[in-house]
């Protein structure tokens, strides 16, 4: 089992593949809590196409959606203390940290060795690498990957 509040799972989703976050979710990884879950104004980046197509993500959303200065605050808050689990670390890390950077935001949870990658822990456990079944919302996506965590601790990595 997960100790409880020793680690938060993350998810973003984002405008584009190197594009900046317009989600984010974090939930504890023992109890499921939503820690935070909210989306996130990009400013004047827009949204691929191709990337709203996965999400379902449109401008109009994103309307009234704080922007990543004030998210990112919230958020350093919610992982504080905590390890740092995404299903895919590298590209959740990557695009967190540069939304940091691009927004003046120092906080400790753009530091690496902070985050473990959960896709990398299941791809050892079956010896394949297999897609997320989350529904790419950032919300179901954390859900998803704690599904697959708690799989993995029981020894099911194919959950």
């Amino acid at each position: 089992m997960i100790t409880p509040g020793a680690a938060v799972i993350v998810d973003v989703e984002t405008t584009d593949l190197d594009g900046a976050v317009i989600e984010v979710a974090v939930i504890d990884a023992s109890s499921g809590d939503v820690l935070l879950d909210t989306l996130v104004d990009p400013g004047p980046v827009r949204i691929a196409p191709e990337a709203g197509a996965v999400h379902g993500i449109s401008a109009i959303d994103l309307l009234r959606a704080p922007r990543w200065c004030d998210v990112a605050w919230q958020m350093c808050a919610a992982v504080s203390g905590r390890v740092i689990l995404a299903y895919n670390a590298d590209f959740d890390h990557g695009r967190i940290t540069a939304d940091c950077h691009r927004a003046n935001v120092v906080c400790d949870m753009t530091d690496r060795g902070r985050w473990q990658c959960v896709m990398a822990a299941r791809s050892v456990a079956l010896g394949t690498r297999l897609r997320l079944a989350g529904g790419h919302r950032a919300l179901s996506d954390a859900r998803a990957t704690r599904s697959v965590l708690l799989g993995l601790a029981e020894g099911r990595a194919a959950a």
